[in-house]
């Protein structure tokens, strides 16, 4: 078996199953914080769970403190302060509701579209008929399911997280020597280089500066399959031919299971680029071998 060919065997029989730290779960600070954005609102608005006359109640709170309409959104798990919906009763005709959150009901009209909003959302419902006692805690648990939807990023960010972590302890890296997502601004003022700029004005990941040379470092972790690999790969071939086009090393950090199931154009990749290394051999030194 030729050199090549087992290293590349090395790097895929290596791979981590996951980069799930701690954090990749919940943002809790988040959380808190979008809740804590609207934990007046959400106090007045608990009255509504023991209420007897939900309608009359809810508008007397719009009446006396309209601002709590900021606090719709997050009930039903969205994000827009200001939303249209179709009214299926002017049905054949298209026509909308609008509802904004971020300016307090002036008008009757808009009174009564907030409770109507409350009715057909079917926010009503759930006030009075699920044991809901309190608003907030109802809130935490909306932020919580939201959140979740953000592991997918999160994904990436834990993983250039665990490089930079990597290359602070074994390789003694500090500020001096590297950059993160840095700017060709940022480069020139700092190390006075002329950082090149490829057609996509992309940002590296991490820049580092040993020996007189620079090395461009790009890191992602793949724990499922997808179209989006081959495409990667493609996108890091250009990438490496800029840099090299340029002067510059580029290496490319890469790991995670789902790569199991794109090994033919991760190996023709390999055998493009000069570096593809995974998180193992990272923590192994490997860099050490490039800048000696």
């Amino acid at each position: 078996m030729n050199t090549q060919k087992k290293v590349f065997e090395d790097l895929i029989d290596s791979f981590l199953l996951n980069n799930r730290t701690w954090e990749y779960f919940i943002n809790w600070q988040k959380v808190y914080q979008r809740t804590a954005d609207v934990k007046t609102e959400l106090n007045v608005l608990n009255s509504l769970c023991k209420s007897k006359n939900f309608d009359s109640d809810l508008k007397n709170i719009l009446k006396k403190y309209p601002e709590v309409t900021k606090a719709f959104p997050t009930l039903l798990g969205i994000r827009d302060k200001q939303i249209s919906v179709m009214d299926s009763n002017s049905l054949p005709e298209f026509n909308y509701i609008e509802f904004y959150f971020n300016e307090p009901p002036k008008t009757k009209e808009e009174i009564e579209n907030f409770v109507l909003f409350f009715e057909k959302s079917g926010l009503k419902n759930l006030i009075l008929n699920s044991g809901l006692t309190n608003l907030a805690d109802y809130a935490h648990g909306v932020e919580v399911g939201l959140d979740s939807n953000g592991r997918k990023n999160r994904g990436g960010s834990i993983m250039e997280d665990l490089v930079e972590v990597i290359l602070k302890k074994v390789y003694q890296l500090d500020e001096s020597s590297y950059m993160t997502q840095s700017s060709p601004s940022k480069v020139k003022q700092l190390w006075d280089i002329d950082l090149p700029v490829d057609k996509t004005s992309r940002r590296p990941d991490f820049l580092i500066r040993k020996n007189q040379k620079i090395f461009w470092i790009e890191a992602n972790f793949f724990s499922a399959g997808g179209s989006k690999l081959k495409s990667t790969c493609g996108e890091y071939k250009s990438l490496f031919d800029f840099c090299r086009k340029n002067g510059i090393e580029f290496i490319w950090i890469t790991d995670g299971a789902g790569w199991k199931t794109a090994l033919k154009p991760l190996e023709e990749t390999f055998e493009h680029i000069d570096y593809i290394f995974n998180l193992r051999m990272l923590k192994d030194g490997i860099l050490k071998d490039l800048w000696n």
